[in-house]
Protein backbone atom coordinates (compact mmCIF):
# COMPACT_ATOMS: atom_id res chain seq x y z
CA UNK A 1 0.00 0.00 0.00
CA UNK A 2 2.73 2.49 0.91
CA UNK A 3 5.36 1.21 -1.61
CA UNK A 4 3.28 1.41 -4.76
CA UNK A 5 4.13 4.98 -5.69
CA UNK A 6 1.85 7.04 -7.89
CA UNK A 7 1.16 4.49 -10.64
CA UNK A 8 0.03 1.68 -8.39
CA UNK A 9 2.55 -1.01 -9.47
CA UNK A 10 5.59 0.12 -7.50
CA UNK A 11 7.88 0.01 -10.56
CA UNK A 12 7.01 3.18 -12.37
CA UNK A 13 4.71 4.01 -15.22
CA UNK A 14 6.03 1.38 -17.67
CA UNK A 15 6.46 -1.62 -15.34
CA UNK A 16 9.85 -3.05 -14.43
CA UNK A 17 11.62 -1.76 -17.56
CA UNK A 18 11.31 1.89 -16.65
CA UNK A 19 10.33 2.96 -20.16
CA UNK A 20 13.46 1.62 -21.83
CA UNK A 21 15.72 4.25 -20.30
CA UNK A 22 17.69 1.63 -18.44
CA UNK A 23 18.47 -0.24 -21.68
CA UNK A 24 19.42 2.98 -23.40
CA UNK A 25 21.91 3.82 -20.66
CA UNK A 26 23.32 0.27 -20.70
CA UNK A 27 23.84 0.53 -24.46
CA UNK A 28 25.50 3.91 -24.10
CA UNK A 29 27.78 2.54 -21.38
CA UNK A 30 28.66 -0.44 -23.56
CA UNK A 31 29.60 1.87 -26.44
CA UNK A 32 31.86 3.89 -24.15
CA UNK A 33 33.47 0.66 -22.93
CA UNK A 34 34.16 -0.47 -26.52
CA UNK A 35 35.60 2.94 -27.38
CA UNK A 36 38.00 2.75 -24.41
CA UNK A 37 39.18 -0.72 -25.42
CA UNK A 38 39.72 0.47 -29.01
CA UNK A 39 41.68 3.47 -27.76
CA UNK A 40 43.84 1.28 -25.51
CA UNK A 41 44.76 -1.02 -28.40
CA UNK A 42 45.47 1.95 -30.64
CA UNK A 43 47.82 3.49 -28.05
CA UNK A 44 49.57 0.18 -27.37
CA UNK A 45 50.15 -0.40 -31.08
CA UNK A 46 51.87 2.97 -31.42
CA UNK A 47 53.95 2.55 -28.24
CA UNK A 48 57.59 1.81 -29.18
CA UNK A 49 58.19 -0.77 -26.43
CA UNK A 50 54.99 -2.79 -26.72
CA UNK A 51 54.89 -6.33 -28.12
CA UNK A 52 52.29 -5.34 -30.71
CA UNK A 53 54.58 -2.83 -32.37
CA UNK A 54 57.61 -5.11 -31.99
CA UNK A 55 56.07 -7.83 -34.13
CA UNK A 56 55.22 -5.34 -36.88
CA UNK A 57 58.60 -3.58 -36.93
CA UNK A 58 61.06 -6.46 -36.42
CA UNK A 59 61.32 -7.26 -40.13
CA UNK A 60 61.72 -3.63 -41.13
CA UNK A 61 64.45 -3.05 -38.52
CA UNK A 62 66.42 -6.07 -39.78
CA UNK A 63 66.04 -4.83 -43.36
CA UNK A 64 67.27 -1.43 -42.23
CA UNK A 65 70.27 -3.02 -40.51
CA UNK A 66 71.06 -5.01 -43.65
CA UNK A 67 70.90 -1.83 -45.73
CA UNK A 68 73.34 -0.11 -43.37
CA UNK A 69 75.62 -3.16 -43.46
CA UNK A 70 75.56 -3.17 -47.27
CA UNK A 71 76.40 0.54 -47.36
CA UNK A 72 79.31 0.13 -44.95
CA UNK A 73 80.70 -2.75 -47.02
CA UNK A 74 80.28 -0.78 -50.24
CA UNK A 75 82.13 2.21 -48.74
CA UNK A 76 84.96 -0.05 -47.61
CA UNK A 77 84.45 0.60 -43.90
CA UNK A 78 84.35 -3.16 -43.15
CA UNK A 79 86.08 -6.08 -44.85
CA UNK A 80 84.41 -9.11 -46.45
CA UNK A 81 84.91 -11.37 -43.44
CA UNK A 82 83.24 -8.95 -41.03
CA UNK A 83 80.48 -8.29 -43.56
CA UNK A 84 79.75 -12.01 -43.92
CA UNK A 85 79.71 -12.62 -40.15
CA UNK A 86 77.34 -9.72 -39.48
CA UNK A 87 75.07 -10.65 -42.38
CA UNK A 88 74.76 -14.23 -41.08
CA UNK A 89 73.98 -12.89 -37.60
CA UNK A 90 71.28 -10.57 -38.92
CA UNK A 91 69.70 -13.31 -41.06
CA UNK A 92 69.55 -15.64 -38.02
CA UNK A 93 67.50 -13.04 -36.14
CA UNK A 94 64.99 -12.90 -38.98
Amino acid sequence: MFCRGFSGSGYGQFGSFGGGGMFLMMGFGFLIFLALIFLAFKLMKNHPHSNLSLSNNSTSSINSALNILNERFAKGEIDEEEYTKRKITLNQKN
